[in-house]
């Protein structure tokens, strides 16, 4: 679960809120914070990111693409 996010972020501009909770990201499970940060991290310079993630029973989707990966 997203517990904070900062207002003007790539995350906030992409919709995420405290209390939404991450489920996929480019189609792989995520479980917990490393997890997520570790395929945002390791997707390649260019590479479109898909993100599934739920807030209040409702299931949002985003698809932008890597800008600038620490791991490239």
């Amino acid at each position: 679960m997203i517990t904070n996010v900062e207002q003007d972020s790539p995350a906030w501009e992409a919709g995420l809120r405290p209390g939404d909770v991450i489920q996929q990201i480019n189609r792989k499970g995520v479980s917990n914070a490393e997890e997520a940060v570790k395929l945002t991290e390791d997707a390649p310079n260019g590479d479109t990111l898909v993100k599934v993630w739920s807030r209040g029973g409702s299931r949002f989707v985003t698809v932008d693409e890597t800008s600038g990966s620490v791991n490239q």
